[in-house]
């Protein structure tokens, strides 16, 4: 209620009441502060009468001010402090470019503007006044590719966003929580948004790791000072240089493999550099956590080579050797990467569990890889579509996806090679490499 910032996002779940803490703060400003003029706004003007509109009459009303307002159909006038409510729709935009004097905007269901849009709004919003300005957004999230999330992503020193959902609401009655449970128990993606808060994807049939489930293969992981670890590496550059790290579990007859990762170091400028990279997993691991269990490295073969980013004579894994020594790391990197297309279908058969003993969970602190699995899409070849983007700030342009991805698969190919050969030779029926037959392999 007392945040000044320019933007304020309230997002999440349904019956959160993110709604209702927007007109309320409206409401609370035109009582307070004079002169105001606040649109509230959506794509279609019509919607805004039955839902915006019509939420502020009811507070109004429901705390016997309606004396204080004037109701019309383009506005609400609040008389004493001579301040309005403008009632606007984003599809005629020359009517916003007329409106001089705007305070403050209330943007409902912001996930129907596009970019343009929201950036119009943004220049209406001008002038000196005594009182800050601010934009409030409140929605959905439900698309992580959408352009809101790409805003929020970049943290703006000017924005506050705030997620909620049912549970943070307390006068929201159990029937309703109830019957939102039920409505999206079935649909993991609405669950995800409508339940959970949290940023859902748009589905195109086209996803590379179509065996991934948020639900089934993200969770909360931690740490085990007695397991080794097993870190991964892709070297591009930008966005980050990536490097994954990972941790397996086996039960007592060694049949069932539970491989986690548990962090994720990815590196942007200016501290994209292996050296870098090393540097922080060595805080981390070393240098807070001692850890003595073991240390394995996997990654992008191509790292063998040299190139013009390490000195003469180093290429990235002598590097990640020499930086990491102390912790005697054993190198486990393949003389060349497999196809993409054979490391895909592999770990989606492992993913839908058809690979019995075999199981893969992404920690939920991992943002990127889960993002990478979720959203990366596949090519008319059945390899990775490299969709590209651009850095505004730098107008470097880099792969959006596939960077934690390519790193896992390397990791997963390897550790599991035995299981990966057989998988791309077309044999079935093997035993489990655990208990079933000897293998020298350290997990």
């Amino acid at each position: 209620m007392e945040c000044d910032k320019r933007f304020l996002f309230l997002y999440g779940g349904a019956g959160s009441g993110k709604s209702h803490l927007a007109a309320r703060k409206i409401l609370y400003r035109v009582m307070r502060e004079d002169g105001h003029r606040f649109l509230i706004v959506r794509k279609e003007k019509c919607r805004v009468r039955d839902s915006m509109y019509a939420l502020l009459r009811d507070i109004i009303e429901q705390y016997n001010i309606s004396n204080q307002f004037i109701f019309t159909e383009e506005k609400i006038y609040q008389i004493d402090r001579k301040s309005e409510i403008l009632v606007v729709g984003l599809k005629n935009s020359e009517k916003i470019k007329s409106i001089n004097g705007i305070t403050g905007i209330w943007v409902e269901e912001a996930f129907e503007l596009e970019r343009k849009d929201f950036d119009q709004l943004n220049l209406r919003l001008r002038g000196e006044t005594e009182f800050y300005k601010q934009i409030i957004c409140t929605f959905n999230p439900m698309d992580a590719e959408h352009w809101l999330k790409a805003f929020m992503d970049r943290n703006p020193d000017n924005l506050f966003a705030m997620q909620t959902t049912f549970h943070d609401n307390i006068y929201i009655d159990k029937e309703y929580m109830d019957e939102l449970v039920s409505q999206y128990k079935e649909n993991e993606n609405f669950r995800r948004v409508y339940i959970q808060g949290d940023w859902g994807r748009a589905y195109t049939g086209g996803e590379f790791y179509h065996g991934f489930s948020y639900s089934t293969h993200v969770d909360g992981v931690s740490y085990n000072p007695q397991l080794p670890l097993h870190i991964t590496f892709d070297f591009n550059v930008h966005p980050y240089v990536t490097c994954c790290v990972w941790q397996v579990e086996q039960n007592a007859s060694g049949e069932l493999k539970r491989v986690m990762q548990i962090d994720e170091i990815c590196l942007a400028h200016p501290n994209n550099s292996t050296k870098q990279v090393c540097a922080e997993f060595r805080r981390r691991y070393f240098n807070e956590k001692k850890h003595r269990a073991g240390l394995f490295i996997y990654g992008d073969p191509a790292g063998k080579h040299e190139d013009t980013r390490n000195e003469r004579g180093y290429n990235d894994f002598s590097i990640i050797k020499n930086e990491l020594e102390e912790m005697h790391p054993t190198m486990r990197v393949e003389s060349k990467a497999p196809h993409v297309k054979s490391r895909g279908d592999f770990i989606n058969s492992i993913l839908k569990s058809e690979y019995e003993g075999i199981s893969i969970v992404i920690g939920d602190n991992c943002k990127k890889s889960v993002d990478d699995f979720m959203y990366l899409k596949q090519d008319a070849n059945g390899d990775k579509l490299k969709e590209k983007a651009k850095d505004i700030k730098t107008g470097i342009v880099f792969e959006k996806y596939g960077h934690t991805s390519d790193s896992a698969d390397y990791f997963l190919t390897t550790i599991f090679s035995t299981e990966f050969n057989h998988y791309t030779q077309g044999k079935t029926g093997f035993m489990p490499i655990f208990g079933k037959k000897k293998d020298d392999r350290v997990w």
